[in-house]
């Protein structure tokens, strides 16, 4: 009697034990290695061979290597846990930042200080407010604060000086 494993390629279940009983040959195929060496192990110890210690090294030596290999996958999933995690922290901070400036338009700024919008160009000229302007547009903006500021002044005509 003997029990044979043999990988064969090419089929659907690469792990093969192969064991004869009476000039009969018989035959179990298997999905992963572990499996079919149990398999083997098993039969060899009802057929009544001789078992070696060898094969439970082997058996040992292959649970390692599958647990390695989880260990493994294991450590690629964590780091990749992380890197998204940092990702997600990044754009939290991003969401946290302050708020943009509001900003109002000349006209705008214009109407809440009582002023003609061409003596608020003259004031822009001056230096007395900033200018902004957005990329995607040409018209001329100026900060709410300031204007506030103007406002609590008094005169626009002290602004000036």
């Amino acid at each position: 009697m003997k029990v044979s494993y043999s990988v064969a390629k090419g089929r659907s279940s690469s792990h093969c034990i192969t064991w004869l009983i009476e000039k009969k040959r018989h035959r179990k195929f298997f999905k992963n290695r572990m499996d079919a060496l149990v398999f083997k192990f098993q039969k060899e110890a009802e057929l009544g061979m001789k078992n070696t210690h060898s094969a439970e090294n082997e058996i040992i030596f292959h649970l390692l290597s599958e647990l390695k290999g989880e260990v493994s996958a294991i450590t690629e999933k964590l780091d990749e846990i992380c890197k998204s995690t940092a990702r997600q922290e990044k754009g939290i901070a991003e969401i946290q930042k302050p708020p943009v400036p509001k900003i109002l338009r000349v006209a705008e700024a214009a109407k809440a200080l009582r002023v003609s919008s061409r003596k608020l160009y003259y004031l822009l000229e001056k230096g007395v407010f900033k200018r902004y302007k957005l990329p995607h547009t040409r018209t001329t903006f100026i900060k709410l604060d300031e204007v506030e500021k103007a406002l609590g002044d008094g005169s626009v005509g002290n602004l000036l000086d």
